[in-house]
């Protein structure tokens, strides 16, 4: 059993979240289940877009830009963060860093208590506004800033994500359409 200080609050604004295609991650992890915390929003706009023919929402490194963002906060073991930042391919896709974002609608003791155990700077004064991680673009094609800013992300019909296990492999990757290499 990992120790309470091995815990990091993440906040996922994409296919992660409850009801979209990588959510099954967090609701099937075998370790340490994760503590959803709640709903979230950044405190900083951030541009957050859809791109590339497999749809996948970016959150561009452009903080002050765009607008705020609506997410989850979960809290993950050290595990579940690996198999998070393999999926997001961290550091040389995604790259995990730190953000702060309000939580909305509280759901679950765990958080407040373990994260102020772990780090005294987890928590700003107000006690819904929280340090944690999320997985950022930098060094992307800077087009990605002419599309539709969006708040909220969902896996709608007009433009569904196409999980990896199903993009061809003769194909470019996501990588190739979106970072400036």
């Amino acid at each position: 059993m990992s120790s309470q200080c091995d815990l990091s609050p993440i906040f996922v604004y994409g296919t992660l979240k409850q009801g979209q295609p990588n959510h099954y991650l967090l609701s099937n992890y075998a370790g340490t289940q994760p503590c959803f915390l709640g709903k979230a929003l950044t405190t900083d706009h951030w541009p957050l877009v859809i791109s590339s023919p497999y749809h996948i929402p970016l959150l561009l490194d452009k903080r002050g830009t765009g607008k705020r963002v609506f997410g989850e906060l979960y809290v993950v073991d050290a595990m579940l963060l690996k198999t998070l930042d393999d999926l997001e391919g961290h550091p040389y896709y995604y790259t995990r860093v730190s953000i702060f974002v309000e939580l909305l609608d509280p759901r679950a003791s765990c958080g407040v208590n373990t994260l102020s155990s772990c780090n005294d700077q987890s928590l700003v004064p107000d006690s819904r506004t929280i340090a944690c991680e999320a997985y950022i673009l930098f060094n992307f094609k800077k087009d990605l800033l002419n599309l539709e800013y969006l708040e909220d992300y969902t896996d709608n019909q007009s433009r569904p994500y196409i999980p990896c296990k199903d993009r061809p492999t003769d194909g470019p990757s996501g990588y190739s359409l979106v970072k400036d290499i």
